[in-house]
């Protein structure tokens, strides 16, 4: 209940910022072909990510695409890192209101007391709101399914637990799924405010590891 109370929050904090001048993504924006920008939040790790994003028009599709490339570490252990590219494509408009898919892949690695790890995933979110020419809010369901691992167990986990433990790549250890909301507003023309809140649960909707709730506040130039 204190997570649907949070979202609700959410949302009334992007509605109330009226009196600033909201962007949409730059998919919209004919002047802005490329954007910067730098996020920070819980996921379930304190993360800090930088990112840049790059529209390019498809002729044969009459549409623009939003190509993008990101890195995120942990802000407590820069070994815990993930990278991730993908594209941002509208599916489906009606006046203001748009369906935008983001589909994406990614590599992360992990270094914990028992082992090392390096993942291999891909995901897909669909984003659902209005996206008018001075706001942007909308709600979102993401699925990522890590496909591969590479597992390295420490000499600790050896020496403590099991010593002739076998090294090497593995099946990907299930998926989850995301559900929230995001919105941008504009401080100054080309200076994005982001903001997205979400909760995250397993394949089989069970609570996810770690924070209950993933929230990202970041910043952006458009150029």
């Amino acid at each position: 209940m204190k997570n649907i109370k949070a979202i609700i929050f959410a949302m009334t904090l992007l509605f109330t910022l009226n009196q600033l001048s909201a962007q949409t993504i730059i998919n919209n924006d004919p002047d802005i072909n490329n954007r910067v920008y730098l996020r920070t939040g819980i996921e379930p790790a304190t993360m800090l990510t930088l990112g840049y994003e790059r529209k390019f028009e498809i002729g044969f599709l009459n549409q623009n695409i939003v190509g993008f490339a990101e890195f995120g570490s942990s802000v407590a252990n820069l070994s815990n890192n993930d990278f991730k590219v993908g594209g941002i494509l509208p599916v489906f408009e009606k006046g203001n209101f748009k369906i935008v898919n983001n589909l994406n892949v990614s590599a992360g690695s992990l270094s914990a007391k028992n082992f090392d790890s390096n993942k291999f995933a891909i995901a897909d979110e669909v984003a659902f709101g209005i996206y008018g020419e001075k706001r942007f809010v909308a709600f979102t369901t993401e699925y990522e399914k890590i496909v591969l691992n590479k597992i390295e167990h420490t000499d600790f986990y050896k020496e403590t637990y099991y010593d002739e433990v076998v090294d090497g790549w593995y099946k990907g250890a299930g998926g989850r799924f995301q559900f929230g909301i995001e919105g941008v507003v504009t401080l100054k023309k080309k200076l994005d405010v982001h903001l997205e809140v979400k909760l995250p649960f397993t394949e089989k909707f069970n609570n996810y590891g770690g924070s209950p709730m993933h929230v990202n506040l970041g910043i952006a130039y458009r150029f």
